[in-house]
């Protein structure tokens, strides 16, 4: 399945939770904790980005076909602090493991919240020559 029905996919399972018109741009997916990593338990975490907001839903699993089953936490795009640490996504006070196959796809959360938090740049100033 392509990324792009992979993203669809995903907006429809979360429209629950989602504002309405809101569509899911990039998601990573992981365990909840280094600790279940290792392990191979306890509950999975899916980081979101819309178009206004970046969510971190709770799911049972950690795969990526894995379904949101509630929200964990929810920002505006630009309110909060978005990082990749080693093997842990941080959004806020909320840490995700990531999957090593996911890596990219953490980096792609974290640069699309950070770009789309920055100001429109300003149109250059007309000069007047004279």
């Amino acid at each position: 399945m392509s990324e792009e029905r992979h993203l669809q996919k995903m907006t429809v399972w979360a429209s629950l939770f989602l504002e309405p018109g809101e569509t899911i741009r990039v998601a990573a997916w992981g365990p909840s904790s280094e600790f279940g990593y290792v392990l191979g338990v306890g509950s999975g975490r899916i980081a979101a980005v819309t178009g206004r907001h970046v969510y971190v839903f709770e799911s049972p699993l950690w795969g990526r076909m894995s379904r949101p089953r509630g929200v964990v936490a929810k920002h505006r795009i630009g309110s909060v602090r978005i990082r990749l640490r080693g093997w842990a996504l941080h959004v806020g006070d909320e840490r995700m493991a990531v999957h090593l196959n996911h890596r990219g796809r953490a980096r792609r959360v974290a640069a699309l919240a950070a770009d789309m938090s920055r100001p429109e740049p300003a149109p250059p100033a007309a000069r007047r020559d004279g």
